[in-house]
């Protein structure tokens, strides 16, 4: 298996595996140079999936106020802006010559930094800025307790990205509960659970 994705605390060891899964299966056709995949604490929503986050609009309904702060979807793609509280580990391999991924030879640039600041600053944190080619993928952690989970990927191969949201829902076993940007199918062929 090209990922290895620690055992923590409060996980459900078959969705773990199943997101581990999935990673590879993803790398083995999209076959990116890098390959970014993030821990978040808690169970996140299809309102994540292109979520930009917070700036200032125009506004003009009070005579003490000028402008507004709105959640904004941007036309081009950025790293959500997820709190640095609530993301857990990050984990990084790159694509040798070989075609075979390892942790790199050097420490790689974190998507999530570990400071708080307002979400208007990822407003221009775009994905294709980051990388040409790349795999980044956020999972849910102490998916035992909630028994629910989400996975987000997006993927870039030069200038075109692309972008999907899955939840699960455990009840007897994992099922597909909610896709946003991919069928249904797909996610359940891809994710084995």
């Amino acid at each position: 298996m090209i990922v290895n994705i620690d055992f923590r605390k409060g996980d459900n060891d078959k969705f773990l595996t199943a997101v581990s899964s999935l990673i590879a299966v993803l790398v083995k056709e999209k076959e990116p140079k890098n390959l970014y995949v993030t821990r978040i604490n808690k169970w996140f929503d299809h309102k994540w999936l292109k979520y930009s986050g917070r700036g200032r609009v125009k506004f003009d309904g009070a005579l003490w106020r000028d402008t507004a702060h709105d959640a904004m979807w941007r036309g081009k793609l950025t790293f959500p802006p997820f709190n640095p509280k609530q993301v857990g580990d990050q984990f990084y391999w790159h694509r040798s010559k070989d075609g075979t991924y390892s942790g790199g030879e050097q420490e790689p640039r974190w998507i999530h930094k570990r400071q708080l600041k307002p979400s208007s600053t990822n407003l221009q944190n775009r994905v294709v800025d980051f990388t040409d080619s790349g795999l980044f993928v956020w999972f849910t952690s102490n998916t035992d307790a909630n028994m629910h989970g989400s996975v987000m990927v997006y993927v870039v191969d030069n200038k075109n990205v692309s972008a999907w949201y899955a939840s699960f829902k455990k009840e007897t076993d994992w099922k597909v509960e909610k896709t946003k940007g991919i069928d249904r199918e797909c996610v359940e062929k891809w994710f084995p659970i």
